[in-house]
């Protein structure tokens, strides 16, 4: 089946993203390589994760971006039949078109196995809220305290007579950073991604650590209004997992 082509891609470009696609899914290195933008070989072989056993390619859309690039979206297919979908961004160089960008989508990296309540217990009113659809921060019944990470007494007060009240999951960007790092063996391929820490309004000015979704291009300012979205468990043994994005 023919790519989707969506504004004026050039003509024979196409053929070069499916050539493309056939080298590395057959594993042709030197003409993958020959496909990267010179100065950018490094990263970009770095860039992007896939199956070792590969057995075919397929180019599913063409986009002619305002900056003259070319957005491609090129779906590999496993020996064991997994499907992943890579993002590759071309550029007109005098040597021909090449590859500037390439990423696995999509571009919210995926959760890791860690998440999930601590050992000590504490937090795990927070997980109950997120599966019940509620983002509950503790706070403290005899002064009123927010508390974030959770304790097991209050700082102020130190009463241990706590609640966790559902707040809004609304707030504002505190400070946030883009990630180029894989810290997790997971995370190969989505880079960068933007974490960011979140000031809530309802909970006494309290902040969250979070991923922010689809962050990677996204222009970011301080005091930018964001929301939680939850994203669901992968399993009935797994959590709940609270994202954020621009509101």
């Amino acid at each position: 089946m023919p790519p989707e082509i969506l504004g004026s891609v050039p003509i024979g470009l196409a053929e070069i993203v499916e050539r493309h696609g056939r080298a590395v899914a057959e594993g042709d290195q030197h003409a993958t390589l020959n496909d990267f933008r010179p100065d950018r070989i490094g990263q970009l072989v770095a860039s992007a994760s896939l199956p070792e056993q590969l057995v075919g390619s397929e180019v599913l859309r063409l986009t002619a971006e305002p900056d003259g690039k070319v957005t491609a979206l090129i779906r590999y297919t496993a020996a064991d039949g997994e499907r992943i979908v890579l993002r590759s961004r071309w550029v007109e160089l005098a040597e021909g078109w090449r590859v500037h960008h390439v990423r696995n989508l999509p571009e919210t990296p995926p959760r890791l196995p860690a998440e999930g309540p601590a050992d000590d217990g504490l937090d795990t009113p927070h997980w109950d809220g997120l599966r019940a659809g509620e983002l509950r921060i503790q706070r403290c019944t005899a002064c009123g305290e927010w508390i974030w990470a959770p304790r097991p007494m209050c700082p102020v007060c130190h009463s241990f007579e706590l609640g966790w009240p559902a707040v809004a999951p609304r707030g504002e960007i505190y400070s946030w950073t883009r990630t180029w790092q894989p810290f997790a063996p997971q995370l190969s391929g989505h880079l960068p991604f933007v974490v960011v820490v979140v000031e809530l309004a309802e909970a006494g000015g309290r902040r969250l650590v979070g991923v922010l979704r689809d962050g990677e291009s996204a222009a970011l300012r301080v005091g930018q209004p964001v929301k939680g979205d939850f994203d669901p468990p992968p399993d009935e043994h797994g959590w709940p997992l609270l994202r954020w994005q621009l509101a």
